[in-house]
């Protein structure tokens, strides 16, 4: 039998050994994003085969992997889903997949005759870090006119990083916001959980990110990392939205059918390389108008402005959180792969 052992803080090493092996941009393996939802779910792992193998299981339903990390070729990560799958047979259960790319769903389909599909809610959303900051141009205008209306209103707000310092601020006031929320879902709750994990180990967890004080405030704070992976677009030139995906992949016939109706558009790009940063929270005061384009600017100029992507992470198939990211013109999404493999 596989032993897998929970997430603690003790595990972040392990964690980013294995990440440093692959080129992933994808942010569910992300060591952070694992820690912080770790109430959510049970989330743990194991070290087969010298890959890093992830297990998440939600209350009352099957667990799920995510595709070895950290395998020296392919060929070895399939001998490993091998053994997951006669671990889960003496289980008396599948082999389920989530958060596969595209590589390596064509690569379980190739080897265990499975059919992968894309989960739309689950895709990435990459933005080009530099327009994020700039907002220049015609698709940028309606977000950059709420950031100089913040600006004209606010002009004497404080941006400073997140530090031991003031992070004890950053979590009254969200106690605060959070506390005063008429509508907290089980959603909601954990990611208050996840937050408080966050800001309590905020410097070994090597987060970036800032806050916003207005009037000595906080109005907003956000936060995120660099991913230890380099990410290639793909030319967006004559090719429809629908597929626009990570580079070296052509568009999939199921993934293009969730963008029909959707309203994403992508002007023609070049073809850019480097680095990437993921953000895994971003809070803010509505009452202060633009303060969310402000945060959002400002994270990036002063943290991330040697990343040339930033992953902002899904939608989860929430059409408010979709439509909110959709709004900043993602340069494209990174699919996410899911299978099922029978005993």
């Amino acid at each position: 039998m596989i032993e897998f052992l929970p997430i603690t803080l003790d595990s972040q090493e392990i964690f980013r050994r294995y990440m440093a092996r692959d080129n992933l941009a994808l942010s569910d393996m992300n060591f952070t994003n694992c820690y912080m939802w770790r109430h959510a779910r049970e989330i743990s792992y194991a070290i087969l085969e010298d890959t890093l193998v992830i297990q998440t299981r939600y209350a009352g339903s099957e667990p799920f992997v995510f595709f070895p990390i950290g395998a020296e070729c392919m060929e070895s990560a399939l001998r490993v889903l091998e053994t997951l799958r006669a671990h889960y047979v003496r289980l008396n259960l599948p082999l389920h997949l989530a958060s596969m790319d595209r590589a390596q769903a064509r690569a379980l389909d190739s080897h265990f005759g499975s059919t992968s599909t894309p989960v739309r809610e689950k895709f990435d959303y990459i933005y080009d870090v530099s327009e994020l900051i700039l907002l220049s141009g015609r698709k940028y205008h309606k977000k950059k006119n709420h950031l100089n209306a913040f600006l004209q209103e606010y002009p004497h707000f404080v941006f400073e990083e997140i530090t031991a310092r003031n992070a004890q601020a950053i979590l009254e006031a969200y106690e605060e916001w959070f506390g005063a929320n008429p509508n907290k879902s089980e959603g909601l709750k954990y990611e208050y959980l996840g937050i408080k994990d966050a800001l309590g180990a905020y410097e070994q967890l090597g987060l970036k990110g800032g806050v916003i004080f207005i009037n000595g405030k906080v109005g907003a704070f956000s936060f995120g990392e660099e991913l230890p992976c380099v990410l290639e677009s793909e030319s967006t030139e004559s090719a429809p939205p629908s597929s626009i995906t990570e580079s070296s992949a052509k568009p999939h016939t199921e993934s293009n059918k969730a963008y029909e109706g959707s309203g994403e558009s992508r002007e023609q790009g070049a073809r850019k390389r480097g680095k990437v940063a993921v953000i895994h929270i971003e809070k803010a005061d509505s009452q202060y108008r633009g303060i969310y384009q402000a945060i959002n600017q400002q994270v990036l100029e002063h943290c991330f402005s040697h990343c040339v992507w930033v992953n902002r992470e899904e939608d989860l198939g929430i059409e408010g959180l979709r439509k909110a990211k959709l709004s900043y013109q993602p340069a494209f999404l990174l699919e996410k792969f899911r299978a099922t493999i029978q005993g």
